[in-house]
Order: C-alpha cells, then structure tokens, then sequence
C-alpha cells in the first residue's frame, strides 16, 4: 500500500493544533501564572472556553484513530517485532526523554507527563494491540471488511464510551459536563482506566478503518463534506447550548466528536491525497514542534500578559512566536543531533555515523 499523504497530514494538523490549545494556558491554568511571581487570577473569555471546547471534542479522538490506523499499516507491512521496535524507540524514549527534561525544570522529579501524556497511552496502546493481534480471533475481527450496518454500530460503540469512560473514571452524573473533556493522567503511575479505555475504542477504530479504506473515497465527497459539516456545527451548538443538563451534553459531545473526526477525515481525503515539499516539511516538523513548543508558548504567554496585551493578541502572538521558536529549537537540538534517531528514526536522520566508509 502506497503512504496514506492526507491522512500523514492529518495526523500533523492535530498534533499542531496543541499549540491552539496551550496558548491560552495562563488563562484556564492560573497556578502558572504564580510560578511566575503572578498572583492575580484572570478568567477566560467566552471564546476562549468556546475554542478548547470545540477542538478537544474531536482532536485528540482523531490523533488515536489515526495512530490506530498507522500501527496496523505497519504491523502489516513489516511485522509486529518491527512495529514494537519502532514504537519503543519513537515515542517510549521520547516520552522518558523530555519528559523528564521538563519535569525536571522546575527542580524537582515526580515523574509527570505535562503535555506528552499521550506518547504513554500510545505507548501502552501499541503493546496491547500487538498481544490481541497475536490472537486469530482478534486479528480476523481487524483485518475484516466491515459492512453499512457493522459501520453504524461501530459509530454507535464509539459515542458510548465517554459515558462509559466518565462513569470508570468514577466521575458522577451532575459533574459530568465539567469534566467531559477527560483530565489527561498527571504521571505514570495516574492511569485513569476511563481514559484509556476512551481513546483505546479510537486507536482500534482506527485499525479496522486500514482494511476498509474505500470509506474513505465514500466521505471524500463533496455532498458527504458539505452533509457533515452541517451536522457538525449544528451538533456543536447545540452542545454548547446544553451546557447544564449533563446527560445530554456528554450525549452531544460524543456526536460532535464523530461528526468531526469523519469530517477532516473526508476534508483530508479529498483535498491532501498528494504529497509535496510544504506537506512533507510541515509533517516532518510536527512531532518535534509538539515535544518542544509548551515552554516557549508559556514563557511568551506570561510576557506578553505582563506587557498588559489583551486575550486575543496573547493567543495569536503565542501561537505565531511559539510556533517559529519552536522550529528554530528544532533545527538547533534535534534535525541535526542524535536527538532525531529517536524522534523521527535513525533512517530519516541527517545525522549518522559512518563505519569502515559505510553509512549505518
């Protein structure tokens, strides 16, 4: 199978999007601004609440499903001993890298996440999936051809398991709306059962979509783009609008985020099925930019706040100067050190060592 471009840059564009969701951080985290000697607490416009709102409702779902569709690729390509390999390497030492880096910045190691929870649930889901596609059962039901009505289901299972997540992560029914955005684990040790079981049903989602990839073509269509974004945005209001009544919104929520994940799948699809320099550029960078980008967006937030700029231009400014700080911190740490074998593979390396003449 020749690589998926749209669904490489779809996977990129999310990861991005965490520049979006970080730059409004001091915001809806004040404690930082404390770090900061800052003792005032600002509240968060409306539109700020309305952006994080929107863009966690799918962005995270879609990154899982995407990964999910990934692994599988590769397990069929090169085998689950290559696939494990390769994870290992990619995201299990990446995540212990930096993540110690940053955990360490503030002096003190409690072994936290921050923002590379992710590569630990990514991590865990890669070792899962590789045990249960040992199993002929299992691996049958990944590789099959899914019909219009399995495909509801599946739509149907997918919805359900926030209400399902929520309810394992023993949140009650009342605090439902507050917390539906799903608190990411704090450290290794925090491993909130609901959430994995969350994006799990994603990532695995993900890997039937790899043997049904005609679906693709399917939501590609302009009618089918145009039917759900319709239905997106009205979901998406709606939602809004429901805010108080708690069943119903997690109910919305779960729509919205199938809504959305199909309909950058159809935009990805239609409109970023070939490759280019500037695509391949922008998902080469994507991954470091994510692992490098909190402490420049946070530093800039903080000094532009303190510079007494309004919301909206600490949002635009962070996410513009965090973003060029970032691939200058890219270029200078990474792309041309060691760093980039375990960030984006020794065989994509620029720089490698040489042996007898022979490159390895």
């Amino acid at each position: 199978m020749e690589r998926l471009h749209s669904l490489d840059f779809l996977r990129s564009f999310a990861m991005l999007l965490g520049l979006v969701i970080h730059a409004p951080l001091i915001f809806y985290e004040p404690s930082i601004l404390v770090e900061f000697g800052i003792y005032d607490k600002p509240q968060p416009e409306l539109w700020i609440s309305i952006i994080i709102v929107f863009i966690t409702n799918w962005r995270m779902p879609l990154f899982f499903m995407l990964s999910g569709f990934f692994a599988i690729m590769i397990i069929h390509k090169r085998g689950i001993s290559q696939f494990l390999w390769d994870r290992v390497v990619r995201i299990g030492f990446t995540c212990l890298l930096f993540c110690l880096i940053y955990d360490l910045l503030d002096g003190k190691l409690d072994f936290t996440l921050d923002h590379l929870w992710f590569l630990y649930y990514l991590l865990l889901f890669a070792v899962i999936f590789s045990l249960l596609y040992k199993i002929n059962f299992f691996k049958n039901f990944f590789t099959k051809t899914i019909s219009p009505i399995e495909l509801i289901i599946l739509a149907v299972c997918l919805i359900m398991t926030l209400p399902l997540s929520l309810s394992l992560n023993s949140i009650q029914i009342e605090d439902w709306s507050q917390f539906a955005f799903l608190d990411p684990p704090k450290n290794y040790a925090d491993f909130k059962f609901g959430n994995l079981v969350y994006y799990f049903s994603f990532f695995l989602a993900g890997t039937l979509f790899y043997f049904n990839r005609n679906w693709f073509g399917s939501i590609g269509q302009i009618k089918i783009i145009v039917l759900l974004f319709i239905l997106s945005i009205m979901a998406f209001l709606i939602q809004l609008a429901v805010f108080n009544f708690p069943l119903i919104y997690i109910f919305l929520k779960g729509i919205n985020t199938l809504f959305w994940c199909l309909l950058f799948l159809g935009l990805a699809t239609r409109f970023f099925y070939i490759s280019n320099s500037i695509v391949t550029w922008f998902v080469e960078l994507s991954y470091s930019i994510y692992i490098l980008h909190l402490m420049p967006i946070i530093f800039i937030s903080v000094t532009l706040y303190k510079a007494g700029l309004s919301q909206i231009s600490i949002f635009l400014f962070s996410i513009i100067t965090g973003l060029v700080f970032s691939i200058i911190l890219y270029y200078l740490l990474i792309k041309f050190t060691p760093l980039n074998w375990i960030v984006n593979g020794y065989s994509k390396s620029f720089f490698r060592l040489k042996f007898f003449g022979i490159v390895k």
